[in-house]
C-alpha cells in the first residue's frame, strides 16, 4: 500500500485476508482525499488474486485483469450516484457464478449519496449475502450510513494523518507548499489526496472568493455567498469552516496570524455559534434531501449577522 497513512489500515486487512477472515460486507469510513477508493480497490485485488492470500501478487492473469478494468469478478458503479436499478443490477450480478477464480468483490465508492430506495435495495442484498461474494462499501464524511446498513458491515475508520505526515508526503509529490498550505490543509479536512488536488488544479483563488464573499456576508454587505454553495453544494463544507474558524479565533483558540486572510471583527460570537448551528441543520437536512434549495435555506444562517 503506497500511501503511507494506510499503511495501518492495510495491515490489519491483509491479516484478515490471510487468516481468511474477511467479512461479506467491509465499511470503509472517512474523509474525502483519504485514498479509501484505493484500499478497497487493493483489498478487491487481493481477494482475487490466483497466487497470494494477504496481498496482491501484481504478476497474475487475475491481478493484470484486475488492472485493466477488465476483471469480470468485479462489480463497480462508474458513476457516484447509484439509483435503485443500479442496486437491482448489483443484485443480480452477485446471484451470479464468478467466471474466474473463486470470488467476487463489489464495490461502491458513495453510500452516502443512496437514495432510500437505493438503500432498501442495498440493505437487502447485504442480507442475504451470496457465498464467495464481498462487498466493499465507502463512506464520506460528513454523510452517514443508514444503520442498518452500517449494522451488517465490519467498519474501518481512515483517520486523517497528522499534519507533519501531510506536509512531509506533498514535499515528496513535488508540490510546493506556500504560506498558505494552514487555510489549505483546514478546508480540505487534513487529507492529503485532497490537499495535493487543491494545489494541483489551483484552487487557491476560488477559495480566496469565497473566503471574501463570506467576509462581506459577516460585515452585513451585499454578497453571493448563496449563489456560490447554490452553484457547488460540496462548498457549503467550506462555509462549515469558514464559520468553525471564525469561532476559534474568536475564542482564542487558534492564532489568528496563522490565517492572516481572515477578519472576523463584524460579527459577534454568538451570531456565529447561532449560524454555525443553522449550518449543521442545514448539513442534515441536505443529506436527507440532496435537492434542497440551498440558496432559500441559507438566508436565515446568513442574516444571523445582521442582529
Amino acid at each position: 500500500m503506497s500511501l503511507p497513512w494506510l499503511r495501518q489500515s492495510w495491515q490489519q486487512l491483509s491479516k484478515q485476508l490471510l487468516e481468511q477472515q474477511m467479512p461479506p460486507s467491509l465499511l470503509l469510513r472517512g474523509e474525502r482525499g483519504l485514498g479509501k477508493l484505493q484500499l478497497a480497490q487493493f483489498v478487491a485485488k487481493t481477494l482475487l488474486c490466483s497466487e497470494q492470500q494477504h496481498q496482491a501478487c501484481n504478476r497474475c492473469h487475475s491481478c493484470q485483469l484486475f488492472d485493466a478494468g477488465a476483471h469480470s469478478s468485479v462489480f463497480h458503479f462508474s458513476h457516484d450516484k447509484p439509483k435503485v436499478d443500479d442496486i437491482r443490477a448489483l443484485t443480480a450480478w452477485a446471484n451470479q457464478t464468478s467466471q474466474l477464480g473463486a470470488y467476487k468483490v463489489a464495490i461502491l465508492s458513495d453510500i452516502g449519496s443512496l437514495n432510500p430506495a437505493s438503500n432498501n435495495a442495498l440493505l437487502k442484498t447485504l442480507e442475504e449475502p451470496v457465498a464467495n461474494t464481498h462487498f466493499i462499501l465507502i463512506n464520506h464524511l460528513p454523510f452517514k450510513p443508514i444503520p442498518t446498513i452500517a449494522s451488517r458491515c465490519q467498519l474501518l475508520t481512515i483517520n486523517v494523518p497528522p499534519i507533519e505526515q501531510v506536509q512531509q508526503w506533498l514535499v515528496q509529490q513535488k508540490l510546493k507548499l506556500d504560506q498558505h498550505f494552514p487555510l489549505i490543509h483546514r478546508f480540505c479536512n487534513g487529507s492529503p489526496l485532497a490537499i495535493a488536488d487543491f494545489y494541483r488544479e489551483q484552487q487557491l483563488s476560488e477559495l480566496q472568493s469565497f473566503v471574501e464573499q463570506y467576509q462581506l456576508a459577516l460585515s452585513q454587505q451585499p454578497n453571493k455567498l448563496a449563489e456560490l454553495i447554490s452553484k457547488d453544494p460540496l462548498k457549503l463544507h467550506w462555509l462549515g469552516h469558514c464559520l468553525l474558524l471564525s469561532i476559534s479565533i474568536a475564542r482564542g483558540l487558534v492564532s489568528e496570524t496563522t490565517f492572516a486572510t481572515f477578519s472576523f471583527k463584524a460579527a459577534s460570537v454568538k451570531a456565529l455559534e447561532l449560524a454555525y448551528q443553522d449550518w449543521l441543520d442545514l448539513c442534515k437536512q441536505w443529506e436527507t434531501f440532496p435537492g434542497l434549495n440551498l440558496s432559500q435555506q441559507l438566508y436565515p444562517l446568513i442574516s444571523r449577522f445582521k442582529d
